[in-house]
């Protein structure tokens, strides 16, 4: 879960560069445990501990952007229960300066799942924060740490809602924006963006090689709704971007809602973007602008 999210305390705005920390809840191990396992599992915020699964400590693991940005995670490395009791014992006390663990990291860490199980130390290297990941020497996680990994690729992995705007990745070919403060789920094969007065639905299609781009997309409106308070039509090369909104009362409410497509030769995008001003058509447009082909 997310666990600092910085912005501008006047109007929300991300902070330049990007800093996150993002909190890994629970070992992995742990996040299917029995009744009967949960009963007898001890633990905080910083220590975990149940009988046939393992004791675990939190650390952090610091991870660099292209562009000056970091995300810290806090994973979870799995340890001997004699070095958790003696983490535990030295917390709060001169010796946690000198704490040194050894262990195996216990969170699959996207876009690195195969960072589980693999051995990591950890050193203090503030009293004031958590031990941090000290990898060894040509493994994955020493890559992570040393190396600078694109923005958007990492954050896209991050399934709650981040301060800051995001390019998703949602098919191999396809992906939009995901705007700051929403939240990306998947609901019988679309992706849908949640947030305070806003929505987002993505979806896209294959199309038979001799379905031009113009015939895509007027297959596409024909079976859209005929009330239209306005429209766009805009052409880049092979590809076609068409779109209209329109706005309606429901459950006694205003919604407004803009409808986009985005074909190329052999592929359609269709995007619905609702929202609960009428001043975030901007929004809505930039959106729908901001879909991306990809061909490799």
């Amino acid at each position: 879960m997310p666990d600092h999210l910085p912005g501008c305390s006047c109007c929300g705005s991300p902070l330049d560069p990007v800093d996150l920390d993002i909190r890994s809840a629970l070992p992995d191990p742990m996040l299917h445990l029995s009744p009967q396992q949960r009963a007898t599992a001890w633990g905080d915020r910083n220590f975990q501990q149940a009988d046939g699964v393992g004791a675990f400590i939190r650390c952090l693991m610091p991870v660099r952007l292209f562009g000056q940005g970091t995300v810290t995670y806090s994973v979870w490395l799995s340890v001997h229960p004699d070095q958790l009791r003696q983490a535990y014992e030295d917390w709060d006390t001169p010796a946690y300066a000198g704490l040194r663990l050894h262990g195996v990291v216990a969170n699959a860490v996207k876009p690195w799942p195969e960072l589980f199980g693999e051995k990591a130390r950890a050193e203090v290297r503030d009293v004031n924060t958590l031990p941090y990941l000290v990898a060894e020497e040509g493994s994955l996680l020493s890559r992570v740490l040393t190396h600078e990994w694109d923005r958007d690729d990492v954050l896209s992995r991050i399934w709650h809602a981040l301060p800051i705007s995001v390019q998703q990745q949602v098919t191999k070919q396809w992906s939009v924006q995901r705007s700051a403060g929403l939240a990306p789920r998947i609901a019988d094969g679309v992706m849908i963006f949640t947030g305070p007065g806003r929505t987002v639905h993505f979806e896209a299609f294959d199309l038979p090689v001799t379905t031009t781009v113009d015939a895509a997309v007027a297959q596409m409106l024909s079976r859209a709704p005929s009330q239209r308070e306005g429209e766009l039509l805009e052409r880049d090369g092979e590809m076609l971007r068409q779109a209209f909104w329109t706005s309606a009362v429901l459950e006694g409410r205003q919604q407004y809602e803009l409808y986009g497509y985005v074909a190329m030769p052999g592929a359609i995008a269709c995007i619905t973007c609702m929202y609960d001003d009428s001043q975030d058509l901007d929004w809505a447009t930039t959106v729908w602008r901001s879909v991306r082909y990809h061909t490799r």
